[in-house]
């Protein structure tokens, strides 16, 4: 495939210069001295790597980026700009831009830019074919369930449950999938064996309480919708194993009629596609994490970049109060990289959780212990209210403790961000509650509106602008279900945060 970028500056000269390192790179280089020009070359020649000033006349570098993105948000973009126009190139990386070079243009620097751009082109593709030949065994998955419904109709299920139930049941064992028939009370009346194995259940029990651990109906139930009208439905959902797992599965149900053509029960066959579905959301975010990861490392370095210079020059005036600025800077910047570095490992391994039994107030102790030292220069007033009766419980303590101090650091961070009092408050609470054990983390910060509380949990979202890059939370959400546990928050904007974790004691 022929290797083609788009180079766009309203300087003649600089279009000469960057023209030879760009063809020896191997590029077919096209050339547009202006913005409208440049739109109209790349809705022509498509070419997938754009490199383009910030500053023209006419249509501008950031102008040119979004009708770029419009016409294709796959391009990848990289921004030529000057000193003073720093404020320009981060506003781009908000529009998508994948890079940004400064003038004097360095060949180096403009090599690693394209290198860059190249490795996001890559695993764009990767994640495509990959996403492809998921949905075909997807697609496989679901002829394989079509004709074991093809098999179930041969055998003149739709016309009642045949006197032969062992029959039945031997045709049941043989489907490679989960099969079950439910009656109008969305009771089990039968079941085959890899059903039992991975759900347990005998006939007579409710399947919402095998399968979700309900104690009432599942909303919507598809068996029940197929029993009112007698259609057949395909859904997925996410059902409970017996080792308390989450199971992602891809049902249908299908209407079982007797000689009156009434229904009587409805069957229902599922496949497990938890492996497939979590390869794809992995591949999914794989492209999602370079951007955002890397976009979080930039503005880490720019700041410790920023930090370092106030200490020189503080040490070149022996300035006392700049020197200690920038150290402050320089080392809020550090703490924010170890903890990008650390959400990044737990993320890339998802590591499987290792439990021992521990003291609770023990471990709530580690936990303050951590964090307690971070609010010292914020004005932000501790209390630990730990329920001294509490014992033990099982839990895996390093992941644990990550999920609570991500939790605590948040809480931290919005009592800083909230400017409109002189001192604040933290309150960390421990307390028992039946089964379970009850970490309460209640702050008096800025609080969030209803975006925030529904996206705070989601990969790679941030309310943090450049000082977080959407992990902490995501995977303090993910470590407490593996425990089987729960997150609830309850906030409001300019009016603090209630955030509270549940976890099984054993």
């Amino acid at each position: 495939m022929e290797k083609t970028v788009l180079l766009v500056d309203d300087e003649k000269d600089i279009l000469d210069i960057l023209w030879i390192p760009l063809t020896d790179m191997g590029f077919t280089v096209y050339t547009a001295d202006n913005g409208e020009k440049a739109l109209k070359i790349f809705k022509e020649k498509k070419p997938p790597i754009v490199i383009t000033d910030i500053k023209m006349p006419g249509m501008d570098g950031i102008e040119l980026l979004e009708m770029i993105k419009r016409e294709d948000p796959d391009a990848e973009v990289i921004m030529i700009t000057g000193h003073g126009d720093m404020n320009l190139a981060i506003k781009s990386f908000k529009d998508d831009a994948t890079d940004f070079i400064t003038k004097p243009i360095n060949v180096m620097a403009l090599q690693t830019a394209i290198n860059r751009a190249n490795e996001k082109i890559i695993i764009k593709q990767k994640l495509k074919e990959y996403t492809e030949a998921l949905e075909e065994h997807l697609l496989e998955k679901s002829e394989l369930l079509k004709r074991a419904e093809s098999k179930i109709q041969e055998a003149e299920i739709r016309k009642g449950l045949p006197a032969d139930t062992q029959g039945l049941e031997n045709l049941f064992d043989s489907l490679p999938c989960y099969v079950s028939v439910v009656d109008r009370e969305t009771r089990l009346t039968s079941i085959n064996e890899m059903f039992k194995e991975s759900f347990g259940g005998e006939p007579g029990d409710y399947c919402y309480k095998v399968l979700r651990q309900l104690d009432e109906p599942c909303p919507g139930c598809a068996a029940q919708r197929t029993f009112l009208d007698g259609k057949s439905y395909q859904y997925g959902m996410e059902l409970t194993d017996l080792s308390d797992q989450i199971v992602n599965v891809l049902s249908w149900t299908l209407p079982i009629r007797d000689e009156h053509d009434e229904i009587t029960h409805v069957l229902v066959m599922s496949t497990n596609t938890s492996q497939v579905d979590e390869l794809k959301d992995h591949l999914s975010s794989l492209g999602l994490m370079v951007g955002s990861i890397s976009h979080g490392i930039k503005g880490l370095l720019t700041g410790l970049e920023g930090g370092v210079y106030m200490l020189d020059s503080g040490f070149s005036k022996d300035n006392g109060e700049e020197i200690k600025e920038g150290y402050e800077v320089v080392k809020q910047m550090v703490g924010r990289m170890r903890n990008l570095i650390l959400d990044i490992l737990f993320y890339a391994k998802g590591g499987e959780l290792k439990k021992e039994s521990v003291d609770v107030i023990d471990f709530a102790n580690d936990v303050a212990m951590v964090v307690e030292p971070k609010m010292a220069n914020g004005k932000i007033r501790f209390v630990k209210d730990f329920n001294r009766s509490l014992l033990t419980f099982a839990v895996d303590t390093g992941m644990l403790s990550t999920a609570l101090i991500n939790v605590l650091e948040n809480a931290v961070d919005a009592c800083v961000d909230d400017t409109t009092k002189d001192s604040h408050h933290i309150v960390f609470s421990v307390r028992s509650e039946k089964t379970h054990v009850v970490f309460s983390i209640q702050d008096d910060g800025i609080g969030m509106d209803r975006e925030t509380r529904e996206n705070m949990f989601s990969l790679f979202f941030s309310a943090k602008g450049t000082k977080g890059a959407g992990l902490g939370l995501f995977i303090s959400k993910k470590i407490i279900h593996q425990h089987g546990g729960l997150i609830t928050v309850n906030s409001e904007k300019g009016k603090g945060t209630l955030i509270e974790i549940k976890v099984p004691i054993c």
